[in-house]
């Protein structure tokens, strides 16, 4: 007998013993034919090895339970050796597996590097005892708008009067201030917060202690906490820190504690600083608070809302206009901490996903192709014995081979992509610097890749059933069809990667639209030749308003002077988003005495609401609105005659006085804006300038009233200043030399005004980045599954089109021939692509400025590149066709 390739399964195939004859399980018949074939491989004789395999299983007719308990260790055995021979399978085809194994490892990959991200800053808990406890209350006003920032009597009522909170604690962020001493003067976040703080959040410092009863109090020693990062980068990790005063923001502290590595709430605070030590806000008009609670003990968070809504109810009915809250409500801390990043990173998670799927079903089309070019394969393994579960087996084990190597390359991509998010990502996103690849990601991962596995082996296996044994092996010449069901199978793929590739191409140009739109959106300023100076301001002490004008005088007394420089300027901070700016209630008046003191503002009463509005409110010089390019439109700017001790005068943007003065002139009129800055003397408006973008290009343009830092200097402590010149980058230098001569402890932050614009847009840029790679990625999949499918289908052909090139058909028509069957399954991809697109527009939609999520130019645009990609991957396999002689069609037959 030779003993050739599976020589042994032809003796089983030629005896069946007794108990098979009689219908055993096909579980007990597998396991006994493994045994007798084992056997045989192990040098028995095939009689042998019957008698042997009946002896195991003590000379009677084996049971299912029987031949699960005696070959269970053989079942693994033979599980190890399937995947041996799967991955011997893919080592003899390198081009396939190559490219199976990097399109699985790119959908993986991205999937898995999104999934880290999403992961570590929305899913995972926070780092506090109890996180789920935790709760950010928020003042609601009477047109149902939500404000984070409360006033404090407001929040001495919440402690007071509520009953659903174990404790409640209030924090004033300072955003970066400058911290001068130790190694080398540097910018970080402090914060300002409550007795309550540390022990509601369920952080003590690592080293030293916390704030001392002596020292929460009005007049109390100066102290601060620090964080681990500012303590090693600042204070050299030294043990003594308390030794070396910190000079923060224009005071002096002394360090008292050092907070555990990682813990930075509010986002990024690396300073903490007691509330105590400073007044008490009587106001409740001014909101300087952030407020965080814990719940009480089986108290939730809907019924915490209910009685914190009964209380602010309340003193709206005891207070009246007096207080702008008219409800309260609260939000999880989680949820409040992510509400910004949220929509973006499930968006984006859900495009790795989209693309995951276009990837699997690109490899899931080459593996029916290959397991078409194998039916011959099958049919003998049919043939000789092997049933079909065995070589479902099979393809199984080859297919988890495949997949698990993909998803090791996506793992490893995952580690790589990672860092890039996090480089590319807006760096106000919480916790995003902390995200990583941990084990969880890398289950995800082997979850992804075993999910894949299994799937493509069913539908790969499910192909194979198709071989049948007589057409199988009469088919010499040609590697083996698909069949019907396999074909169609194929187009069915080859329909999904096509509408999952426009669903993402759509998204991504609505993204690109949006991102176009807002940058079409007028700032209000120039954006060329001039540089952005962020410079703290350090001086402190009893005349530190005079001591702060003094040293901005300074500087842009000495730029000014610089070769090339055309226009300096001042302000509390540049537009959009940066810096002192506040938006606050101010009183018109009749003078600039009227409303000197809180009781002039009282006696005011119901009248006060016609006389109030909102509005703006920023520090600046006269230079600036030059240097900013902001024209002026009406009267006058800050000038030097506009000293301290002279009368108080503020410039208003042109929207304030048109909202608030329509049709008249608003130049000597007399406003009050006292609780900006505690300052109750009046303005009096000298000019009207262009409108800027404060806050951001999406938000509606806000009135602003700009005061001069000389005349109202005390939220100076922080400044950008605006150097105009027409090669910004050659003067840097420069600046920057000016400024450490002024004061070698400032720390400088200098960029151009371009990069200064474009760093407010970092959110939407990096949304748009990764949506439109994952796009490019899944059309290039898709337009290369088409292409294969389309080339294959040509190659099944090749007899066929030989004939109609004999009979005289011409190469126009042939190659039209063959892309109509390409067009056919892009026009069904794209409509099925375009349906989903439409219904999940919502997804987008909140993330989009000046377009609709069913915006038709783009969608026509997007259909359009989808459709012609595919067109185009139709026509190398046509073209190819027609360039093969008849004779040599024919002879492929």
């Amino acid at each position: 007998m030779s003993r050739g390739p599976g020589w042994w399964q032809r003796v089983i195939n030629g005896w069946r013993g007794p108990a098979l004859e009689r219908g055993l399980d096909d579980e007990v018949r597998f396991h006994l034919e493994q045994q007798i074939a084992k056997n045989i491989r192990s040098g028995m004789t095939p009689e042998a090895a019957r008698r042997a395999a009946y002896v195991k299983f003590g000379g009677v007719e084996p049971t299912k339970e029987r031949v699960r308990d005696e070959v269970r260790p053989a079942v693994i055995q033979d599980f190890w050796r399937d995947m041996r021979i799967g991955a011997r399978r893919l080592f003899r085809a390198p081009a396939f597996a190559a490219v199976a194994i990097l399109t699985l490892g790119l959908g993986t990959g991205a999937a898995t590097a999104v999934f880290s991200v999403v992961n570590d800053v929305l899913l995972r808990p926070l780092p506090y005892p109890e996180p789920d406890r935790l709760v950010r209350l928020y003042q609601i006003d009477g047109n149902g708008r939500r404000s984070r920032n409360v006033s404090g009597p407001n929040v001495d009522d919440w402690q007071v009067l509520t009953h659903g909170f174990a404790s409640i604690a209030r924090m004033s962020f300072w955003g970066p201030v400058p911290v001068v001493g130790g190694n080398e003067p540097t910018l970080a976040n402090a914060s300002m917060v409550s007795r309550e703080f540390f022990e509601m959040i369920g952080g003590q410092p690592s080293m030293g202690r916390a704030f001392a009863t002596n020292e929460l109090k009005v007049g109390g020693p100066a102290v601060a906490i620090v964080s681990r990062s500012l303590w090693r980068r600042v204070l050299d990790a030294s043990p003594d820190f308390g030794r070396t005063p910190l000079r923060i923001g224009g005071g002096t502290y002394t360090v008292v504690g050092v907070m555990p590595e990682g813990f930075d709430f509010p986002n990024g605070t690396a300073i903490w600083l007691p509330r105590e030590s400073q007044p008490p806000d009587q106001a409740r008009t001014a909101h300087n608070f952030q407020v965080v609670a814990r719940l009480g003990k089986d108290v939730t968070v809907d019924a915490a809302i209910v009685d914190l809504s009964r209380v602010s109810r309340d003193l709206k009915a005891r207070y009246g206009d007096s207080t702008w809250m008219a409800d309260a409500t609260a939000v999880p801390l989680l949820t409040e901490m992510t509400a910004t990043s949220a929509p973006a990173l499930r968006m984006l998670f859900g495009a790795a996903l989209v693309l995951l799927i276009i990837a699997t079903t690109n490899v899931s089309s080459l593996l029916l192709a290959r397991a078409a070019s194998r039916r011959q394969e099958f049919a003998v393994q049919l043939a000789i014995g092997a049933s079909r579960a065995r070589i479902m087996r099979q393809l199984l084990a080859e297919t988890l081979v495949l997949c698990l190597a993909g998803g090791l390359v996506g793992a490893v991509t995952a580690f790589w992509a990672v860092p890039a998010l996090i480089a590319l990502g807006p760096s106000t996103t919480p916790r995003l610097a902390g995200a990583h690849v941990d084990w969880l990601a890398l289950v995800f991962a082997l979850g992804i890749s075993t999910g894949v596995s299994l799937v493509l082996g069913l539908l790969t296996a499910l192909g194979a059933r198709e071989a049948q044994l007589s057409s199988a092996l009469s088919d010499t010449t040609r590697g083996g069809t698909l069949g019907r069901r396999g074909l169609a199978v194929r187009r069915l793929l080859v329909v999904v990667q096509v509408a999952a590739t426009l669903v993402l191409l759509a998204g991504a140009g609505l993204l690109a639209q949006s991102f176009m739109r807002l940058m079409q959106v007028d700032p209000g300023f120039r954006l060329d030749d001039t540089l952005v100076l962020d410079v703290p301001i350090t001086d402190g002490g009893s005349d530190y308003r005079v001591r702060r004008v003094a040293q901005v005088d300074a500087l842009l007394e000495r730029l000014r002077a610089l070769p090339g420089v055309t226009h300096v300027g001042m302000t509390s901070g540049f537009p959009l988003g940066g810096g002192s700016y506040s938006t606050g209630q101010f009183l018109e008046m009749t003078s600039a005495d009227e409303l000197r003191s809180p009781e002039d503002i009282a006696r005011l009463g119901a009248t006060a609401k016609a006389r109030a509005g909102n509005a703006g409110y920023r520090i600046a010089s006269g230079g600036y609105f030059a240097s900013m390019g902001i024209p002026l439109l009406q009267g006058r700017v800050f000038t030097d005659g506009d000293a301290p001790d002279a009368p108080h005068v503020a410039v208003i943007s042109r929207s304030l006085a048109e909202s608030r003065w329509p049709g008249r002139d608003p130049i000597g009129r007399f406003i009050q804006f006292g609780n900006m800055d505690g300052d109750r003397r009046g303005f009096q408006v000298v000019g009207v300038v262009g409108d800027v973008r404060e806050q951001s290009l999406e938000a509606p343009i806000q009135g602003i009233v700009y005061a001069s830092y000389r005349q109202r200097p005390n939220p100076i402590w922080r400044v950008s200043l605006i150097v105009r010149g027409p090669r910004p980058d050659a003067i840097a230098p420069s600046v920057r030399r000016i400024v450490r001569e002024v004061n070698p402890e400032l720390p400088l932050q200098i960029r151009t005004i371009d990069q200064a614009f474009n760093a407010t847009l970092s959110s939407r840029r990096f949304s748009l980045v990764l949506i439109g790679v994952f796009g490019g990625a899944a059309l290039l999949l898709a337009v290369c599954g088409l292409y294969a499918l389309i080339a294959y289908i040509v190659a099944q052909r090749t007899r066929e089109i030989g004939i109609r090139m004999a009979l005289g058909a011409t190469t126009g028509t042939l190659v039209a021939m063959v892309v109509r069957s390409g067009a056919l399954l892009a026009i069904a991809g794209c409509a099925v692509g375009l349906v989903a697109a439409i219904l999940l527009g919502s997804v987008v939609q909140g993330m989009l400025f000046g377009t609709a999520p069913t915006d038709p130019v783009v969608l026509a645009i997007v259909v359009a590149v989808t459709f012609g990609a595919s067109i185009t991957a139709t026509l190398i396999p046509a073209r190819r066709a027609t360039r093969v002689s008849p004779v040599v069609s024919l002879r492929a037959s």
